[in-house]
């Protein structure tokens, strides 16, 4: 269901001459979605030919980043960099992790933009 969003989206995006199939935005029907943050927004992962192959965006719909911003050159470096920030409690771009004890008593985490 979110690729379709992405391919319209995209789509919109180009028939309004926002942005050209160069940009990010201008090739989401090459996208493979990947997590959905709380912003109402999408982290993929670009499968488009080319230097950007793999890499990990995300675009804060809800928040107005249509432009994308990367969060890693592929899935492997995404993980690891996750993984880091929560075992050290360092930041993940802007992003601070925390946990606390959900109502099931499982351990979640909590990501606290810090700018």
């Amino acid at each position: 269901m979110m690729h379709k969003i992405l391919v319209e989206v995209g789509e919109d995006l180009i028939e309004t001459g926002l942005w050209n199939d160069e940009d990010v935005a201008g090739h989401l029907h090459m996208c493979v979605p990947i997590a959905l943050p709380n912003d109402g927004g999408v982290a993929f992962v670009d499968h488009r030919p080319g230097p950007s192959y793999g890499h990990v965006y995300e675009m804060g719909i809800g928040s107005g980043d249509l432009d994308g911003t990367l969060w890693a050159t592929g899935p492997a470096e995404l993980f690891r960099s996750l993984a880091d920030s929560l075992e050290t409690g360092s930041l993940f771009l802007y992003y601070r992790p925390s946990t606390y004890a959900g109502g099931s008593g499982h351990q979640c985490v909590e990501w606290d933009i810090e700018h």
